[in-house]
């Protein structure tokens, strides 16, 4: 009877867990459907600078609004082995970025019909940057436009297993090179050398001036008077535009108008 007894016990038990496991299935089925069964368009890009701050499941946005997600990073020369030579092609040292785009933009349209809305797209500049969130190192990647005359499209020596769209150098990463260049052109300056020029030009204009206002000081010249009425004239029409502005009527009757008497309306 004992044996009897642990045997229904197992067998209740065992059926409660398989209950509970289908339960948590059905339900996994029921509120995760929308997902499992969500349309994907995939759309993959190339990095040439360092993508820290991003990961698998990264969201990615267009023009601020997020459109999907990071599926997958790796090396491109591991994606596209059998066509990158490391000696002669950059994007050997490359990232390569897919990206699971789930946004009805995309997912309502055919495989030609998203094919030719990119290609359309990319031409007029849409390309895809890596995005910094504050300081606190994370990173988001972004489908913006920019001017495609200064980014062109590069030309790839493979063709991509899904629909392709170029990156663009990151803000931060311009920044920085172009920290890094100006730092490299200060580091080749004298300083020193520079400073002592400016106290020697600083004490040559100071000497040459002190010896043209001795000069002029010196000598009676027709010029100079004429210079120095000039300035007095100037000046005074200065002064007369400054009242013609505040004081028309004194300027045309040479004083004020006499107020008006209403009485005499």
């Amino acid at each position: 009877m004992a044996n009897d007894n642990n045997e229904i016990s197992y067998f209740k038990i065992g059926t409660f867990v398989l209950v509970g496991v289908g339960l948590i299935i059905f339900a996994l089925l029921i509120f995760g459907s929308s997902k499992l069964f969500q349309p994907i368009v995939y759309v993959e890009t190339y990095f040439e600078e360092s993508i820290q701050g991003v990961s698998e499941g990264t969201p990615v946005k267009y023009r601020g609004l997020q459109i999907g997600y990071i599926k997958d990073i790796a090396f491109t020369s591991e994606m596209y082995k059998d066509n990158i030579n490391p000696d002669e092609n950059m994007h050997a040292r490359s990232i390569y970025v897919q990206i699971a785009i789930t946004s009805k933009l995309f997912t309502h349209l055919t495989s030609k019909g998203v094919k030719d809305f990119l290609q359309t797209e990319v031409d007029q500049g849409l390309r895809v940057k890596l995005v910094a969130q504050g300081l606190t190192g994370t990173s988001y990647l972004e489908f913006d436009y920019v001017d495609p005359k200064k980014n062109p499209i590069p030309k790839l020596d493979w063709v991509a297993h899904d629909f392709y769209v170029p990156s663009v150098t990151s803000t931060l990463a311009r920044l920085s090179e172009n920290a890094q260049y100006i730092m490299n052109e200060l580091k080749d300056i004298d300083f020193k050398k520079l400073f002592l020029d400016i106290d020697v030009l600083a004490v040559s204009l100071n000497r040459m001036t002190g010896k043209t206002e001795n000069l002029i000081n010196q000598v009676d010249n027709p010029l100079i008077r004429s210079l120095q009425n000039l300035k007095v004239i100037s000046d005074n029409l200065r002064e007369t535009s400054i009242r013609m502005k505040l004081k028309p009527s004194e300027i045309l009757f040479s004083s004020y108008p006499p107020p008006l008497d209403p009485n005499k309306l």
